[in-house]
């Protein structure tokens, strides 16, 4: 496996590869689909509860979503490497670093909270917004607010891009690397600007997953879709980051 030195320079794939990642994740996820959907349907859950604590419910199921993500790099690891995927790999993130992925979370938390003031001091109105969209407001007056929200909306969509570039591969260079948290939301910060091709063909692929899996009712196509998305973020860091595959295999030492 390699070191949190190996990662520090990601490779940069052809953009081609981002169809590959979720072929990828569609092929590992077929080797068991029954445990990692149900394993998303759980641990989704649990974080889904957190939220509903009163006070500290949102910040807590913020801090615990990249030990989920953890949780599924390690199963799909496990699957990539023909071994038999059971529930305690799920739990990676926890009964490894930890505290390192909780930090991943909080810079989430923190971040989604200052581009929320940001966009609030920019006079975005999500109530008013979405009150209007329910009531279906006379066009005209929809089209006022939209106009009145675009540029909140557009300076947050600029300020959440880089974000989400640095937690994406943040919980795998961690766990698989051992890198410390700001080491690893620097590395993927530059890991997707470097890919930047890959994974905006990535993104729009997902996205039609992910909108395929709405049209099932009852939130079910999530138990199918999500996991596919876990499988395809593995598949993006091994081939980004794992460069211990183009390492030969170290000689072993025959005892007479």
């Amino acid at each position: 496996m390699n070191t949190a030195s190996d990662q520090d320079i990601p490779r940069k794939v052809a953009a081609s590869q981002g169809f590959q990642w979720v072929a990828a994740g569609f092929r590992l996820y077929r080797k068991n689909p029954l445990l990692l959907s149900a394993a998303f349907g759980v641990l989704f859950g649990v974080v889904m509860a957190l939220g509903l604590i009163p006070v500290v419910g949102g910040s807590l199921s913020e801090l615990a979503s990249p030990l989920m993500v953890a949780g599924f790099m390690a199963a799909y690891r496990a699957l990539d490497d023909g071994i038999e995927l059971e529930l305690p790999q799920f739990l990676a993130g926890v009964q490894g670093p930890a505290i390192p992925l909780m930090a991943v979370g909080a810079v989430q938390l923190l971040g989604t909270l200052l581009i929320g003031q940001v966009m609030l001091g920019m006079g975005f109105d999500p109530q008013a917004l979405m009150a209007a969209a329910q009531t279906q407001q006379d066009p005209a007056e929809m089209q006022a607010i939209l106009n009145q929200s675009m540029p909140a909306l557009l300076t947050g969509m600029a300020l959440f891009t880089p974000l989400i570039m640095a937690t994406w591969f943040a919980p795998a260079l961690i766990l698989f690397g051992g890198a410390r948290p700001a080491t690893a939301l620097g590395v993927s910060l530059r890991a997707v600007a470097k890919n930047w091709a890959a994974m905006l063909v990535n993104g729009l692929a997902l996205g039609a997953v992910l909108i395929l899996a709405a049209l099932v009712p009852l939130l079910l196509g999530l138990l199918v879709a999500m996991p596919i998305l876990f499988g395809s973020l593995y598949a993006s860091y091994q081939a980004i980051f794992a460069v211990w595959a183009d390492e030969p295999a170290p000689s072993k030492v025959v005892s007479l």
